[in-house]
């Protein structure tokens, strides 16, 4: 098992006791959005797992070792060095198990578990629309029928939502593409 897989496990694992640890002090912390700090916890984890494969990566001959080379000698440093494509996948992988997992969890949280939490996330949705949307020039009848269609919508997690997965894995794909651009170290061209 590889490291940024160990890392990833570990961060959705995790993520589910802090979401288990919300849930247990107050469901409506869930509805209010601070099961998104998981998002932090993830961003930690790819920032480690990339730190920690660059720093294996590199090793640092003793000047010892350098004297008792020969010159015609070659040194294999390949493994020296790491590119971007390579940290860039490691922080990825890390973030898709942990988001997997986190999502997997939820879903069943949700959805099987405790079904009152997707009431609990229509009544918030609702009372956030109504504080957004512009009635002024809406009869009573007109803004119950907008209020009513809204509360039709899906409002837990679903695997019939492709576009809120994608949104979630573009960030962890955004967030390793910066850090392995920070910690890359290509090989020199001399």
């Amino acid at each position: 098992m590889t490291r940024s897989t160990r890392l990833g496990l570990m961060a959705g694992f995790l993520s589910m006791m802090f979401i288990s640890l919300l849930y247990v002090i107050d469901p409506v912390f869930l509805v209010n959005g601070y099961e998104r700090l998981t998002l932090l916890l993830f961003v930690l984890t790819i920032v480690y797992a990339i730190q920690q494969e660059r720093r294996t990566s590199l090793t640092v001959r003793r000047i010892q070792d350098l004297k008792e080379t020969t010159a015609t000698a070659e040194v294999d440093d390949s493994e020296d060095f790491a590119s971007f494509g390579e940290l860039l996948q490691i922080g990825f992988r890390t973030y898709v198990i942990a988001y997997f997992i986190k999502f997997t969890f939820v879903y069943f949280l949700f959805n099987y578990y405790d079904p009152s939490l997707i009431e609990l996330v229509r009544d918030a949705s609702v009372e956030v629309y109504k504080s957004f949307q512009d009635f002024s020039s809406d009869t009573q009848e007109m803004i119950e029928q907008k209020i009513a269609k809204y509360k039709e919508g899906e409002f837990g997690p679903s695997l019939r939502d492709p576009i809120g997965i994608v949104m979630e894995l573009l960030i962890g794909l955004f967030v390793a593409f910066m850090t392995a651009l920070f910690y890359k170290r290509d090989r020199p061209e001399y």
